[in-house]
């Protein structure tokens, strides 16, 4: 893997020590930006994902705003069953739908049998029109759905409480869900694989839905898997990050996979986390962990807060990359990340 030592992040991330603690935000383009609002009024989220310039022009505002060592593609993690053949769809306070829904083996032939990445090159374009407006110093990241948490969205259609199309699919019919989940892996793979070629230094994720099942069934269904799409990806020879899920529960299982940084969830404490890790003797960086809506408070709780992870942080993790232990809400003022990268600046262990 390459020594890319001008980047904080990517330092970080292979477990250096770079020039400064690098900081990101997750979801740090969108809603809470009036420059984005004053986009998103004028064309649906899906269109806006699928037109280059304009995800572009989205990844790149939080950074003319903040003092941000990365620019994540602003993206969906189900635009990629697109080109699996299901259609994407927001609703205006439903979130997001996915059709036609793939609830058993029967399903499965709704799906193409030939995955085609090149449906997505207006991913690829928006990564190349975000790259050159980066500073040798900052980190392009981009980013997938883990195949659980994708196929839950698969199978359920959409947003669940508890995901009960999704359980006895795989209960019931455990080959059948592996084919499928196999088939995302496959396509997030290629997907990744052509974010990278297209400028990304890192890929990231995501697999919030991991913590709707229990340990026992994360490591029968999923560790395999993930174990297979980890391996794959080390081929890339850029660090990848790996956030499993709410709740911090497959913090011990997850063990082992071969990512580079651990993104921790909110509702763990950091030091303790940190702990686990060491215990479990795994080599993992990490990423986190302040609670989003810590950003809703006073000045002065903020950086009280933000100083806790930084101080957690110094005393055993390996390499770290502030972040929030979840995704910025639509409520976030603009001031408390300013209040909130100032006090990671200001920081001396």
């Amino acid at each position: 893997m390459p020594n890319v030592t001008e980047k904080p992040l990517v330092s970080a991330a292979l477990g250096q020590k770079p020039s400064r603690t690098p900081i990101w935000f997750m979801r740090q383009a969108g809603r809470y930006l009036p420059e984005y609002q004053n986009i998103r009024k004028n064309i649906e989220f899906v269109d806006l994902c699928k037109t280059p310039a304009l995800a572009a022009e989205v990844t790149i505002q939080p950074l003319r705003r903040f003092d941000l060592d990365a620019a994540i593609l602003f993206s969906d993690i189900l635009v990629p069953c697109m080109a699996l053949g299901q259609e994407f769809s927001i609703d205006k306070g439903h979130g997001p739908h996915l059709f036609p829904p793939i609830r058993g083996e029967g399903d499965l032939t709704k799906l193409k049998d030939t995955v085609d990445v090149s449906e997505l090159d207006f991913v690829a374009e928006a990564l190349e029109l975000i790259k050159p407006q980066l500073s040798p110093q900052q980190t392009l990241i981009g980013f997938a759905g883990a195949p659980f948490t994708v196929c839950s969205y698969m199978v359920e259609g959409g947003p669940s409480k508890d995901f009960s199309h999704l359980k006895r699919f795989m209960f019931t019919q455990k080959h059948a869900f592996n084919i499928l989940l196999n088939k995302v892996s496959d396509l997030t793979v290629s997907y990744l694989t052509m974010q990278h070629r297209a400028g990304a230094d890192v890929v990231m994720l995501f697999d919030s839905w991991a913590g709707n099942i229990s340990q026992d069934d994360y490591r029968e269904h999923i560790y395999p898997v993930m174990t297979s799409l980890f391996k794959r990806l080390k081929n890339l020879q850029i660090p990848v990050i790996y956030f499993p899920g709410q709740g911090g529960q497959q913090l011990s299982v997850c063990a082992g996979l071969e990512f580079d940084v651990l993104s921790i969830d909110w509702r763990l404490n950091f030091g303790s986390a940190l702990k686990t890790l060491d215990s479990l003797k795994v080599p993992y960086n990490v990423q986190g962990n302040l609670d989003p809506l810590y950003l809703l408070g006073s000045e002065a709780f903020i950086r009280e807060k933000t100083r806790n992870i930084m101080e957690q942080a110094s005393v055993s993790a390996r390499g770290h990359i502030f972040n929030v232990g979840h995704g910025l809400t639509p409520l976030t003022p603009i001031e408390s990340l300013e209040w909130t990268i100032d006090e990671v600046r200001r920081f001396k262990a």
